[in-house]
């Protein structure tokens, strides 16, 4: 038995270390002297036990066994140490009958059963191409453990794609998705769709997402939002997203910029340019700008428009009697109840003080005068946050083709007016004489 120190496996160039396993001296001999011809080490052992203990210690390029040795046996050897290193090839020598009984219980791709007597010269050649073999495939892993490792270190979340179907995520993007390792992803059957969204909508396909970036002519930005399926509540973390296409067969790189603070910064620009900062609605700024687009859409498709105009009735003796505190808790309320009756596409803005415009597309003036009905009784019935009795007048008017936004707005507040004038807690329409208070002038 050959004992020598471990050799270095991953040194490049050449094959280093065989292990032949054989009870009989002279077969030892024969293809000991066959197999140092081509390996510079070659491991010797009388039966599987030291084969085993040989095996550990040096993980040979290539072991040659005896089916039958004391002991261990050489299919008991192959499959003990495939669980070590699945990669190295065994050649497993026996008579015609041995090779036989083996044939159905030995799978391991790496064995080959070889029936004796066989010609030298002619398995040599065999047990090179083997090696070769898997030496190709343990620097394959070897490669692949090295591109997992760099991944893995990127601060970056990042999943990689081939054929169309995820191979890989890296631990940044794990860390987002509150995970430890990508098979515990893989165990719970989950999927990035999961956990990604793009303008609120689930991420369907990550890797046609992926592809969709590299083919966008325009290279636009992309951005998609990770929520977690078990903590829907959590604030969404934005990202933007990029690819690479990778050497190999249809492989990509999905990378994620964290962008989250970026976004809530924009986001909060955005607000403070549009969005009226105590009841949250828009503001008379923005108000201008969508009164614009929808008159420019009802002119252009020939659809019905009103606004409706409404305040809170003596509001000012709201606050000289119970604050302005209570007076902000009831414009706060006041917004939040409004906007949960409006349709998705009606709009709701302050439009000063103690007044509030809705914006209603495709709603004609009897229509804006029965939605603006609704929403007083639902005030009035309403009790407020220590303030009770709170009512609400309201005017509604509808836009005429070829005009402007001030006059109708203007008809709106007439029509407002009429219904303060009236007794306040009530509706009032535009007037449809030209020459009464919010007529056409």
């Amino acid at each position: 038995m050959d004992i020598t120190d471990p050799v270095d496996h991953n040194a490049p160039g050449r094959h280093h270390c065989a292990l032949l396993a054989d009870p009989d001296a002279v077969g030892r001999a024969v293809w000991g002297r066959l197999l140092r011809a081509r390996f510079p080490l070659v491991l010797e052992a009388e039966n599987g036990a030291e084969a085993l203990a040989l095996f550990g210690r040096h993980k040979p390029d290539l072991v040659m066994a005896k089916i039958q040795m004391p002991g261990l046996d050489g299919a008991s050897l192959a499959l003990t140490a495939a669980g070590t290193d699945p990669h190295v090839p065994f050649f497993l020598l026996g008579t015609s009958r041995q090779v036989t009984q083996l044939v159905s219980s030995v799978f391991l791709p790496t064995v080959r059963l070889v029936p004796t007597p066989v010609d030298p010269e002619r398995l040599m050649p065999l047990v090179e191409d083997a090696v070769r073999v898997a030496a190709l495939r343990r620097s394959a892993g070897e490669s692949e453990r090295l591109v997992r490792f760099f991944l893995d270190a990127s601060p970056h979340p990042q999943a990689i794609f081939s054929r169309g179907r995820m191979e890989y995520v890296n631990r940044g993007l794990l860390r987002c998705m509150g995970l430890t390792s990508f098979h515990e992803f893989q165990a719970m059957g989950l999927g990035l769709s999961d956990f990604f969204r793009v303008e609120d909508a689930p991420l369907a396909d990550p890797a046609r997402f992926a592809r969709d970036i590299l083919d966008d002519p325009l290279d636009r930005e992309h951005i998609v939002s990770l929520v977690h399926p078990r903590h829907p509540g959590r604030p969404a973390h934005v990202f933007q997203a990029a690819a690479a296409r990778l050497p190999g067969t249809d492989r990509i790189m999905l990378t994620l910029t964290d962008i989250t603070e970026l976004e809530y910064e924009k986001r909060d620009l955005i607000d403070l340019a549009t969005v009226d900062p105590l009841t949250r609605a828009f503001n008379r700024r923005k108000l201008s700008e969508i009164l614009a687009d929808e008159i420019s859409r009802a002119r252009r498709y020939g659809t019905p428009l009103s606004v409706i105009l409404f305040d809170i009735d003596h509001f000012k003796r709201v606050n000289d009697t119970y604050g302005h505190d209570a007076g902000d808790a009831v414009l706060v309320e006041m917004a939040r109840l409004v906007m949960g009756l409006l349709r998705e596409n009606d709009r709701l803005a302050r439009w000063g003080g103690e007044e509030f415009l809705v914006v209603a597309p495709g709603v004609g003036l009897e229509g804006a005068a029965e939605l603006a009905e609704r929403l007083r009784a639902a005030v009035a019935a309403t009790e407020f946050p220590g303030v009770p009795g709170v009512t609400a007048s309201f005017g509604a008017a509808q836009y005429r083709p070829g005009e402007p936004p001030e006059p109708l707005v203007k008809r709106a507040d007439a029509a407002l007016y009429r219904a303060k004038e009236g007794g306040r807690n009530r509706v009032e329409k535009e007037a449809d004489d030209p020459a009464a208070p919010g007529g056409i002038n």
